[in-house]
């Protein structure tokens, strides 16, 4: 059919993510999001507005600080427009909504367990029944949900540990990380970031944090860390693998040091 109008509502990963593959495929893309900046509660202002200026690199609109009000349809068709609360008009022929999930537990209800936005449950994935453990996105470990592949990938063999022992053996609190590809660039995270966090630039510069895909050549990448109280508590990198890594891997041992009580 030709290109089409694709807006996605949503900025967060999964929206940006879904903008970036349509506008490789050709597709006319608006990404409507309705906080001042994308991705600022994870990332905070500073690095949320670099990956918001991903965005323009790949020739994808941005709208901030906007909600969506309804779609509008016609006879025959399923969508053809978006209608903003401002009640601007977007035209579209796809729409894709990406605004977060809420976790599936209704069919908890009335049972033992702790519910609340997920499954409660201990540092080692242990439910208010030792004999119940959870993991994955429904998991709420040590109050927090991480929705986050690797965190469903690490969790299970702690559960598994603590199920098998009866109660509570090892942590499931490895280091949080996360990635995310966006219009030829790899975003990572790592670590635990809060909005007190000081962000330093230690690599590249946040003008230029990975070059232009469009032109076959890159930048030197972006490699910033969080800091607070003098240490090191997150690092986020822009196709800055290398030295990324090696940061991934000092926080861990921070962590293990941390939950060993070093």
């Amino acid at each position: 059919r030709g290109p089409q109008r694709v807006v996605v509502i949503g900025g967060g990963f999964i929206g940006a993510e879904t903008a970036s593959s349509c506008a490789v495929l050709g597709h006319d893309v608006t990404v409507v999001e309705a906080a001042p900046l994308p991705l600022a509660a994870q990332l905070g202002p500073e690095m949320a507005s670099v990956c918001a200026g991903l965005h323009a690199r790949g020739g994808v609109a941005l709208l901030t600080g906007v909600g969506v009000a309804g779609l509008r349809g016609a006879a025959g068709r399923s969508v053809t427009a978006v209608e903003l609360a401002d009640g601007r008009l977007l035209p579209a022929d796809v729409v894709v909504v990406g605004i977060g999930a809420i976790p599936n537990t209704q069919w908890l209800a009335g049972s033992p367990l702790a519910v609340d936005d997920g499954i409660l449950c201990d540092d080692g994935c242990v439910t208010t029944l030792p004999q119940v453990v959870a993991v994955g996105d429904v998991a709420r470990v040590g109050g927090a949900r991480a929705e986050h592949w690797t965190s469903a990938t690490e969790q299970p063999r702690a559960a598994v540990r603590n199920l098998l022992a009866g109660h509570t053996v090892e942590s499931a609190h490895s280091l949080p990380y996360f990635w995310s590809d966006q219009y030829g660039s790899r975003i990572q995270f790592a670590g635990h970031r809060t909005s007190g966090d000081i962000v330093r630039i230690v690599e590249g510069s946040s003008a230029d944090p990975g070059g232009d895909p469009t032109a076959g050549a890159r930048g030197r990448g972006l490699l910033a860390v969080y800091e607070r109280a003098g240490r090191t508590t997150a690092a986020l990198a822009i196709d800055c693998a290398r030295p990324f890594m090696k940061a991934r891997r000092g926080l861990a041992a921070d962590r293990a040091a941390e939950l060993a009580g070093v």
